[in-house]
């Protein structure tokens, strides 16, 4: 049952709430997660995972899970699922020491052990077997067993030849070692080294550099990942169910969590739509005032200004009027209306035009008929 405090009175909308949540069906199952977060600025923990079929990548992400794979999941008991109905949010746990994290979870597996004998024991015994993979608390990491040195193979001894006495030989003599190697023994080692080294000798004023020992291993490695990937990709495209079984038949050692890493797909970048710029006047000086507002550096009279000047210019753009411009010259005061589209330059243009000493009106109303009639106005 859900846990209150002694003594603790809830209020009229708590005892409500409380009431109607209670009413609620209960769920029939449940999940935990566990999760393995090694060290950063904080300590390694353990987050434990409450009702994890309800958890989204997106909201492991403050935890900086979002990617992350559990070590481990079990059945939620009865108990778990009655305590958790009333939750309005998430919940998780975390753990620095194994200590406590075992004390919980001892307890947990007892219930299960109640509803399903065995459940509980075998689920412990998992979670204590992942104590030397998993250090918390400071605790040292196992030191791994030392490593026999085995000898090297063939291939790596013929490695070392080559990049010894690569500088000493010829394009033709690596191109035909490249050839025979291809029809012959297909090393990929060697492939690569000899190509590295044809590609080298050939290049115009020898600006690919001869390859190093270490530049080679990196680009064997990297072609390996690659051939394991695409050979795990085209048998899950085949067979999603039975993938797995059928990896393992050819790379032994292969894991869940390997699988689930190369058959994943990187997200497109959504491409940005372009859009068009306003040109138009109206538009221009809505973006100036806005501007002036966001500086936050007006006085008040200036401020209503500002404010009613926008909500003009707006009200103006949406109805689509006509851009009213007063100019007078020689005593003679005449209104040129422009189209509401037309653009911030082209009026500009057109007031230092009218502001020209000795300009008249009948200049200014041939410029004014070539904008009406441009389509460049707009």
């Amino acid at each position: 049952m859900v846990k209150i405090k002694d003594g603790y009175v809830m209020s009229a909308a708590e005892r409500a709430e409380y009431e109607r949540q209670d009413a609620l069906p209960r769920k029939i199952s449940g999940r935990v997660d566990y999760y393995f977060k090694p060290q950063t600025k904080y300590p390694p923990r353990i987050y434990v995972f409450m009702d994890a079929e309800l958890w989204r990548d997106r909201n492991r992400r403050p935890m900086g899970l979002f990617n992350a794979v559990p070590f481990l999941s079990r059945p939620m008991n009865r108990e778990e699922i009655e305590y958790h109905h009333f939750n309005w949010r998430l919940c998780y746990h975390q753990y620095e020491d194994w200590a406590k994290l075992r004390y919980a979870e001892q307890q947990e597996a007892e219930e299960l052990d109640k509803e399903d004998p065995g459940t509980g024991t075998d689920f412990l015994e998992k979670l204590v077997g992942f104590r030397e993979q998993f250090a918390l608390g400071g605790q040292a990491m196992p030191k791994p067993p030392k490593e026999t040195v085995k000898p090297e193979s063939d291939e790596s001894l013929l490695l070392r030849l080559l990049l010894s006495k690569g500088e000493e030989l010829q394009p033709k003599e690596v191109f035909d070692m490249l050839v025979a190697e291809q029809q012959g023994q297909k090393r990929l080692g060697i492939l690569i080294l000899l190509r590295e080294f044809y590609q080298s000798m050939v290049s115009p004023d020898g600006k690919k550099q001869m390859p190093d020992l270490e530049t080679v291993n990196k680009k064997i490695l990297r072609s390996k990942e690659r051939s394991v990937r695409n050979f795990v990709r085209r048998v899950y495209r085949k067979n999603k169910l039975f993938a797995l079984d059928e990896i393992r038949n050819r790379y032994p050692d292969y894991e869940e969590v390997m699988l689930l890493k190369d058959v994943a797909v990187k997200s497109k970048k959504v491409k940005r739509k372009n859009h068009k710029p306003m040109l138009d006047l109206r538009r221009c000086q809505l973006e100036k005032l806005s501007a002036l507002l966001r500086s936050g550096d007006l006085p008040e009279q200036e401020y209503h200004n500002v404010c009613n000047r926008m909500v003009m210019l707006q009200n103006a753009h949406d109805r689509r009027l006509p851009i009213p411009l007063s100019v007078k010259l020689q005593g003679e005061t005449l209104v040129y209306d422009f189209d509401w589209k037309t653009r911030e330059n082209i009026v500009k243009s057109f007031v230092e035009l009218a502001n020209k000493q000795g300009m008249t009106h009948e200049v200014l109303k041939k410029r004014y008929q070539e904008i009406r009639s441009s389509p460049n106005s707009f």
